[in-house]
This record gives structure tokens, C-alpha cells and sequence, in this order.
């Protein structure tokens, strides 16, 4: 069940009658099988038998779930008793969370069963910080201190190409292209290079995320770098999240200019699908 669900059910105990909308529950269409609510129209009402059956099943996780939003202040959320499950065991370890530096994948696979789970600016994910009170957590796939470098076969590249995520580096070495890989939004330490004297391009995602991390670098970093624009043939995939990043055309070439036009407002182009002279192997 979810919270909302839980709300229902003490409405139910504390008032008598509550929405309709809790037998989308399968454990309030067992309640009502086992005539501890009826149905009426847009609402549910309890019977003799529910207030029983309320404090037997309900009323104590309900009370605990209660007793923790209100305690991280965070009730403009739907959790599932999983989820709060989960995070009640994340409060449990907090110091041994703390003392171990844990990641978000660690976190995320320890509490949550998929590294995956957790994201970012998620709401779970922030009470998460507020539970463990801090403001920010390892992100162990995101590197903060160390470029991944792939070294062209010829030793002296020709030009060099940072890219947003690893795929290229984990094929085979191109002969005199240098790949570089920072992580992703990661780039701060790309402060404490010189700025490289030879061509030197961003691959990416041509989506938000990319281009703003592209604008990004090219301001506040390396002035001299250039998106590698997609040569022919070039996917382009329906948008996952619709455009807002602000597009300075400035810094943009001619080319890369009339592609951002093409794909804004319904397209993106996946890094992985991009086509470029300099990438062949």
C-alpha cells in the first residue's frame, strides 16, 4: 500500500466513511470481502467489525509512517511501504551509512535492491539527505577526481574528444584520436588541465543534459573546444524530456547550428548512435 492508501484507512477509523478511490487497494477489496467496509457510491464506509480490524492490521504502520514523515518533514509524498521500509532501515544504519562513506549505487543497491534506483533530485533520494543530514552523497560511477584517458595507437593523437559517457572508450583505440572521459556533469576537474593545443571536440548526447554540459565547458573551461556534429547517416529519436536548456548559438559552429534547429522541440540525438570520421576504427 501507499501512503495515500494508509491516509484512507484512518480516515476510515477516525471519521467512518473515506473515498471510493481506496478499492483501487486490493487490501481494502479483501477488507470489503470480509465485511469490514461497504462500498456507497463515491465513498467507502466502515462497519461494526472495522475499527477491530484497523488496529489488528493497520494502525501501527500507520503510526509509524506517520511519526516519520513528520519527523523529516517531507509530506508532499506518495511512498509505498517498501519505500518507507527502506528508509526507516536507512535511519536504523545512518552512522554506519555515514562512518563507510557509502555511494548512491551502494545505498541504492543495499536498501533499494538495483544500483539503479536511486536518482538524483529524486524525492526519495532527498529524504534520504534529510535522514542522513547531509547535502550531498558519493557518486561513485562519476568520478570527481581522476580523467579516463584512452591513448590512440599512434601515441601522438591528432585531435582529441571528450566525451559525455564511456562508451567509446570501452571500445578498441583509435589510431590518432584521444578519448577523454570525465563522467558525465562531473566536470570540475577538467579546471586543473591545460587546455589542449591540438583540435579538441565534445561528444555527446544532443539532448538537455548534453548541450548544457557542452555550453558549460566551452564558457567556463576549455574556449577552444567544439561539439563533433554528426555526420550522415544521424538518428534522431523522439525527445524524452522536452527542451529547456537556454541554447547560446554562439558557441556553436554554422553545422551544429542548423542541426540544433532541426532536433528543437521534438528531437535528440543519442551519443552512442553518432557517426564521425574521426570515431572510425
Amino acid at each position: 500500500m501507499n501512503w495515500k492508501q494508509y491516509k484512507y484507512f484512518n480516515q476510515l477509523f477516525t471519521e467512518g466513511e473515506t473515498s471510493a478511490e481506496l478499492l483501487k487497494c486490493s487490501f481494502a477489496q479483501r477488507a470489503k470481502e470480509m465485511n469490514y467496509i461497504v462500498e456507497n457510491k463515491k465513498t467507502v464506509n466502515k462497519t461494526e467489525l472495522y475499527d477491530k480490524f484497523y488496529q489488528k492490521e493497520i494502525s501501527e504502520k500507520f503510526d509509524q509512517y506517520n511519526q516519520f514523515i513528520e519527523k523529516y518533514k517531507f509530506t508532499d509524498t506518495n511512498f509505498d511501504e517498501k519505500q518507507f521500509e527502506s528508509l526507516i532501515k536507512i535511519e536504523m544504519n545512518k552512522e554506519q551509512i555515514l562512518d563507510e562513506n557509502k555511494s548512491i549505487k551502494e545505498i541504492s543497491t543495499l536498501y533499494f535492491d538495483s544500483a539503479k534506483y536511486l536518482k538524483k533530485k529524486s524525492r526519495i533520494f532527498e529524504v534520504i539527505l534529510k535522514i542522513l543530514d547531509i547535502t550531498e552523497l558519493p557518486v561513485d560511477e562519476h568520478d570527481q577526481q581522476y580523467l579516463y584517458v584512452l591513448h590512440c595507437k599512434n601515441k601522438i593523437p591528432k585531435a582529441i574528444i571528450l566525451c559525455e559517457n564511456d562508451n567509446q572508450l570501452r571500445k578498441e583505440r583509435l589510431n590518432d584520436i584521444e578519448l577523454w572521459y570525465a563522467g558525465g556533469r562531473n566536470t570540475a576537474k577538467l579546471k586543473y588541465i591545460i587546455e589542449p593545443t591540438i583540435p579538441f571536440y565534445y561528444l555527446c548526447d544532443w539532448d538537455n543534459r548534453g548541450i548544457e554540459i557542452y555550453q558549460d565547458i566551452k564558457k567556463n573551461i576549455f574556449p577552444s573546444i567544439e561539439i563533433l556534429v554528426p555526420q550522415e547517416p544521424i538518428k534522431l529519436l523522439d525527445i524524452e524530456s522536452e527542451w529547456k536548456t537556454k541554447i547560446d548559438f554562439s558557441l556553436f559552429s554554422e553545422d551544429a547550428q542548423k542541426l540544433l534547429k532541426k532536433l528543437i522541440p521534438k528531437k535528440w540525438i543519442e551519443e552512442e548512435s553518432i557517426k564521425h570520421k574521426l570515431l572510425k576504427r
